[in-house]
């Protein structure tokens, strides 16, 4: 997308109106600037325009507090921009996410996007390409990869945990979301496709295999899971998404997890980002749990995407999943990923 047709995407996703000129404008020459779109997003989020619409009120911003104060002793070290945050126990990483949670990081960060742009068009078209009739998704949000399957007959499932979502959630699947943990939430039966974009690695790298175990039950026998997750280092499908940088993980090697997070200058994990890992490591952690990579599917979905993933180089790093006793159709599959791939990729 251009910047112009992202910022009228945010006008009607956020406002669910037309843009303005001067206000189209001004947007434009901050982003010139060197604003960011997702600063632009942030501040359409918090403007009374946005909180009216929705029944919201701003009682006034909290600020986050400085972990390398409340915990210095496990940064082991600064450069003014960045700190380096060593879980050498696996408490820390429990005592990570409870910061996390208790001071609501991720509504400071808004991250995640409510509008169907062409990424959630992207990631429709995959689950439409594998011939899903059902599927479920994990961190949805307010639901734009749903919705679109849904207006496609899709039966779909979303697993949230923001209750800003609900507020926002697109009217054809607010019915079809549920609040809580993946690991509480009850099915009532298996899905086609299961769907984690930019999702996992938010969570406790030490819970972490009790979510995958989740993952595969709810998978049907014949189903996919699509992962989407910052994989660092070299992958013999998607090459290199991220670069091993820091010095800690290189040494590390990668057969394990990393606990060096890094992190920003107050202490709190780049993105939210509690996981950090090699390909190598995550496609072991599936596998120990019966879902092994369709590397030919995996390769095909590359070819298509390339210029896609070349303006979003963060999801070149993604799995297709399946039961390791699973064969399927690949020819098949592969025509119908075309389709529907060039069809998202066509679209506005």
């Amino acid at each position: 997308m251009s910047r112009g047709e992202a910022l009228s995407a945010l006008y009607s996703g956020l406002l669910g109106r037309e843009p303005d000129e001067s206000g189209f404008n001004g947007y434009m020459l901050a982003m010139r600037n060197g604003e960011s779109l997702a600063s632009i997003a942030r501040g359409m989020a918090s403007s009374p325009e946005f909180l009216g619409r929705h029944g919201l009120v701003r009682v006034g911003a909290v600020e986050l507090p400085d972990l390398t104060e409340l915990c210095p002793r496990k940064y082991v070290r600064s450069d003014g921009a960045r700190s380096i945050f060593n879980a050498s126990q696996d408490e820390d990483f429990a005592w990570m996410l409870r910061m996390i949670d208790e001071n609501r990081y991720y509504d400071h960060l808004g991250v995640w996007s409510p509008v169907i742009d062409r990424d959630k068009r992207v990631t429709a078209a995959i689950v439409l390409g594998l011939g899903a009739k059902s599927c479920v998704e994990l961190g949805c949000f307010s639901g734009p990869v749903l919705s679109v399957l849904a207006d496609r007959g899709v039966d779909v499932c979303g697993v949230e945990l923001s209750h800003i979502a609900f507020i926002l959630a697109f009217p054809n699947v607010l019915r079809k979301l549920k609040y809580g943990d993946l690991l509480d939430v009850e099915f009532d039966r298996t899905f086609d496709v299961f769907v984690g974009m930019d999702i996992l690695e938010h969570l406790n790298p030490i819970e972490l295999p009790k979510y995958v175990r989740r993952i595969h039950e709810i998978v049907a026998p014949t189903g996919f899971a699509l992962i989407n997750s910052p994989m660092i280092g070299n992958d013999d499908v998607f090459g290199l998404a991220f670069d091993p940088y820091l010095p800690e993980w290189r040494q590390a090697g990668e057969g394990l997890f990393w606990r060096h997070m890094d992190c920003d200058a107050k202490g709190w994990p780049m993105h939210g980002h509690l996981v950090w890992a090699s390909p190598r490591w995550w496609e072991q952690l599936f596998s120990k749990e019966g879902l092994v990579r369709d590397r030919r599917l995996e390769r095909h979905i590359q070819l298509l995407l390339k210029n896609f993933f070349g303006e979003a180089p963060g999801r070149r790093s993604l799995f297709l999943l399946r039961h390791a006793d699973h064969e399927p159709d690949i020819a098949e599959i592969e025509k119908n990923l075309t389709i529907r791939i060039d069809e998202a990729l066509a679209s506005p």
